[in-house]
């Protein structure tokens, strides 16, 4: 295979207009092009499907765009056999529009390839260089007057956290777009996005730790703290997909989040902001803390140094009062909380690996932004375009700059904003909630108020201890309604233990990951629900009254452990087949691995109450017990251990780094 490239340029009088046909990715501008659709691929990238004059039907895929930089790439899916890793880019100058390609395919085959597109690209130029005017502008439709009222909510997870949120009672909140603030902000500086997106989308925005009505709590935040408090947000609501925007130190926590739960995320929207401090070496980052840091130190509180906080951060056309709106949440921070979110985003664990993002990212800044300009914002979105297309994967990359806006862009340009918010939410799977609710989506949210309830009154009280009618009462349900669906109180309990056996067995479903990835996965997610304090006092209740309800116990096994051992048991097979793993008995080698990565602390945790479990010694054991396991059972045994190891090490320098972090 031999690599060849396709340049063609073309000088136009009117180049914005050629951009408005060339930026509509489904239209049928191009002479070449008989017909053209656009349908939404899995991830929610635009897949053009067109045929040609000569009858062909080729598929293209959006890998990047940008309005801002009139920038368009895009990968061929299908349509010329014999080539690999098509790659096609159109991008304007001032006076110019340029078009290039290049693939890999044999020498002659090759070459004749390119010398058709050479054709076709001369082709549309020409076209865009005859026809001055751009197409129709479509005017987006308006939204609905009718909006969910926004209410604040408390959630009990890692930390005590309050919401403010939309979200829809008659229908199950698979995919939540969850907006995470910045330093110096709240969850009420999201309150125009919310309640534009709230008449088509299941909404919430966060106050992070110490924010709002969330608690501090006792010892220094980490990132992996707020990367938890996100899946206590998630859990709440029953989401199985987030939509993450995040702004400023927000988008360095939706990046953090990206990078340890990919397989979680729809889609993410980065504004003013990505890699925070973590490409900053050492003295930028102690610079940085001491610089924001000096005016606590001199025995003042943010709300005495607002006012050059805001100057720091507004556009030069920011209004009194978008400035006072600003001033008010910068004064609403206590000393202790500010000196907290510094010293997190001044010490980070990681420098984001970018091939690890699976889903659809939009990035965007404020032309005026002085704290993540535009041009080092353009430069992290290219970055992250080619660790994914150097991955193997196809990008789907938006990157955008918001006119006469600073820092906190969605504030000063709230309609610029949502208008580049929604488009990216609706053209994103199973982000847009259903219009009108079917009986089905009524009767499985339902069924999740009804399970949360149980869980929590099974874990208090255990199976004897709570009646229908108290779980009725805590869901907020009539009490026949618990019999129309579960059946019994025994069917009940079997539903809730069904429900977290789905959970700790999704990332072993993953399509995309290796060996290693789902294993790894597995056995964090499977840690971090067994060894939550509500499963640890259910598993002793149950084991309590064995003796007693021997019946009770049975269910529990059943729907439990044995459900998710079945479910071990099926992907070890698939392993097997896919000459991933060798065993000559497969329930012995799926006991291995359930026993080696947490039976030890699992049982610790079950007798001592009051200790709460330790990720450094949870990482020895996962992170042994793996590696003992691959040791034995994996085909690719050295590959295998390699990227284990790299996990480990990661982990351990994360927990390192946070506990350098506290002991400052």
């Amino acid at each position: 295979m031999k690599k060849h490239e396709v340049r063609c340029t073309k000088k136009l009088d009117h180049v914005s207009q050629a951009w408005a046909h060339i930026r509509d990715f489904g239209s049928c501008w191009h002479p070449d092009i008989v017909k053209n659709k656009i349908e939404i691929g899995a991830t929610g990238a635009a897949v053009r499907v067109f045929t040609g004059t000569d009858g062909s039907t080729y598929r293209e895929q959006i890998t990047y765009f940008s309005d801002t930089d009139q920038l368009l790439r895009y990968a061929l899916i299908d349509g010329i056999d014999g080539i690999e890793n098509y790659r096609g880019e159109v991008s304007t100058t001032a006076t110019s529009v340029n078009w290039t390609a290049s693939f890999k395919a044999a020498d002659a085959l090759g070459k004749a390839v390119a010398a058709g597109t050479s054709d076709i690209f001369n082709n549309g130029l020409e076209w865009l260089n005859n026809n001055t005017s751009g197409p129709d502008t479509i005017k987006p439709t308006p939204a609905s007057a009718t909006r969910p009222k926004l209410q604040a909510t408390h959630i009990k997870g890692a930390a005590h956290l309050s919401v403010l949120s939309a979200t829809h009672a008659h229908e199950p909140c698979w995919t939540l777009v969850l907006f995470v603030h910045g330093i110096g902000g709240n969850a009420g500086n999201w309150r125009t996005q919310l309640e534009a997106m709230a008449d088509t989308h299941n909404v919430a925005a966060l106050d992070l730790r110490g924010y709002g009505d969330s608690a501090l709590g006792n010892n220094q935040s980490h990132i992996d703290d707020y990367c938890d408090d996100i899946l206590s947000v998630m859990q709440h609501f029953g989401s199985r997909k987030l939509v993450i925007v995040g702004l400023s130190m927000g988008s360095w926590i939706a990046t953090s989040f990206a990078m340890r739960h990919p397989q979680l995320l729809a889609g993410l929207v980065l504004a003013g902001g990505c890699t925070g401090m973590s490409e900053a070496d050492a003295d930028e980052r102690n610079n940085f803390l001491q610089s924001r840091a000096h005016p606590l130190s001199q025995g003042k509180t943010p709300a005495e140094f607002a006012d050059a906080v805001v100057d720091l951060i507004s556009g030069p056309n920011a209004t009194r009062q978008q400035k006072a709106a600003l001033h008010a949440s910068m004064s609403a921070i206590s000393s202790e909380t500010y000196l907290d979110a510094l010293t997190c985003f001044c010490n980070p664990v990681e420098r984001f690996d970018f091939s690890r993002i699976t889903c659809p990212v939009l990035l965007v800044t404020g032309v005026y932004d002085r704290l993540a300009a535009p041009a080092e914002i353009r430069q992290v979105s290219h970055n992250m375009y080619h660790a994914i297309d150097d991955a193997g994967r196809l990008p789907d990359i938006r990157f955008e700059v918001i006119n006469d806006a600073g820092h906190l862009c969605n504030l000063e340009q709230p309609e610029q904003f949502n208008n580049l918010l929604l488009a990216f939410l609706h053209r994103t799977p199973g982000t847009t909630r259903q219009a009108t609710p079917t009986r089905e989506s009524k009767r499985q949210n339902k069924s999740r108020l009804i399970l949360d309830a149980a869980l929590a009154e099974f874990s208090a009280l255990g199976f004897d201890g709570v009646s229908m009618t108290d779980i009725a009462k805590r869901a907020g349900v009539s009490k026949p309604t618990l019999y129309q669906y579960f059946g019994d109180k025994d069917g009940l309990f079997a539903n809730v233990l069904q429900q977290g056996c789905d959970h700790i067995m999704t990332p072993l479903s993953a399509p995309d990951g290796s060996l290693v990835d789902r294993l790894w996965d597995f056995s964090w997610t499977y840690a971090d629900f067994v060894l939550r304090e509500d499963m640890l006092s259910l598993a002793r209740l149950v084991l309590g009254e064995a003796s007693r309800r021997p019946d009770i116990a049975g269910i529990y096994h059943h729907a439990g452990p044995g459900k998710a051992f079945k479910g071990l048991i099926a992907f070890m097979q698939e392993c097997k087949e896919a000459n991933q793993l060798d065993f000559d008995d497969i329930e012995y080698a799926a006991q291995d691995l359930w026993s080696l990565i947490l039976s030890g602390p699992r049982d610790y945790h079950l007798h001592f109450v009051n200790e709460q479990p330790d990720r450094a010694q949870l990482l020895r054991s996962i992170g042994h017990g793996l590696q003992v396991f691959l040791k034995v059972y994996s085909k690719n045994r050295t590959a295998d251990l390699d990227a284990l190891n790299v996990k480990i090490d990661t982990m351990q320098r994360t927990l390192t780094n946070n506990t350098k972090v506290t002991e400052q």
